[in-house]
């Protein structure tokens, strides 16, 4: 997106704690002080952002966003947007240049344009490295600090399916928002389709169309993530987690956490733990609609 002359341009604003430049990033830890509020600006390079502490809204011209501790989100450059900072936040915030775009590719450098949140457990267990990296000062941390940046992007771009639902119909949408607060429930195929008033195999194909997975593969998708931030937010055993993530028994959690992330459940809670520069806080658990095999 190219910046027009109606909306102003930009560096990073804050108080800058500290600053790296690698490889084409630009990494600043900047501090908010509370009650700042920066009107509507865009920045002529993307950014992906990290919440250390505290949460700021965000706004665009239809939307709004509260990111908070531990969100991951990223802002692609010419974004216009506001910021509203209610209290003290602290940010790690990373400038992505046009060196990294063009090594990015066409394919990966296509997901820095749209402006979304980047979840999950291999993308929240990426930035804790990163942080990890940024805050060490030996001569091996630039080196690492390159790799895992271009790791968290490459991640980015290959679950980046559900941009996809951008130009997807209101009752698909509204599909969806209803599978976000029940998806630890397990709702029906017949009860979801009831929602959009639509044959639940015109749901299922239309939801794979757009998406790119099906309604079950996105439910457990979002059950890894909760289970990831449980882990890294909660004491709870493995066990309990995967009760209340409303996997068939512990087993059954470990296969899938594995498979998802590449690492088993107590790997990285440990890693997460030893390179925590922030705790996430778990979100509330989702009503309930009915049953859906996943």
């Amino acid at each position: 997106m190219t910046p027009s002359s109606s909306c102003p341009v930009t560096d990073a604003a804050g108080s800058t704690i500290r600053r790296r430049d690698i490889a084409g990033f630009s990494l600043t830890e900047g501090l908010y002080a509370a009650g700042v509020s920066l009107p509507r600006h865009c920045h002529a390079d993307a950014y992906l952002t990290v919440v250390l502490s505290g949460n700021y809204i965000e706004r665009y011209s239809d939307r709004e966003f509260q990111w908070g501790e531990g969100d991951i989100h990223l802002l692609p450059a010419g974004e216009r947007h506001e910021n509203h900072f209610p209290a003290a936040v602290r940010l790690l915030r990373v400038q992505i240049g046009p060196d990294v775009v063009h090594r990015l590719g066409k394919d990966h450098a296509r997901t820095l344009a749209e402006q979304r949140e980047i979840a999950g457990p291999l993308s929240k267990w990426l930035a804790h490295r990163m942080v990890r990296e940024f805050m060490a000062q030996d001569d091996i941390a630039p080196l690492a600090m390159e790799g895992v940046l271009l790791e968290m992007l490459a991640e980015s771009a290959r679950s980046s399916g559900e941009i996809h639902g951008s130009s997807a119909p209101s009752w698909l949408r509204r599909v969806r928002e209803s599978i976000e607060d029940c998806y630890l429930q397990s709702p029906s195929l017949a009860s979801l389709a009831a929602i959009a008033g639509v044959h639940p195999v015109h749901l299922s194909r239309e939801f794979h169309r757009h998406y790119l997975m099906t309604v079950g593969e996105y439910m457990r998708k979002r059950r890894i993530h909760q289970a990831s931030e449980l882990l890294t937010g909660s004491d709870l055993s493995l066990a309990e987690i995967a009760s209340t993530c409303g996997f068939s028994d512990q087993s059954h959690f470990c296969a899938l956490f594995k498979k998802h992330s590449g690492m088993t459940p107590g790997k990285f809670r440990d890693v997460s733990a030893s390179a925590r520069p922030f705790r996430q806080k778990p979100r509330s658990r989702p009503t309930t609609l009915g049953q859906v095999s996943l």
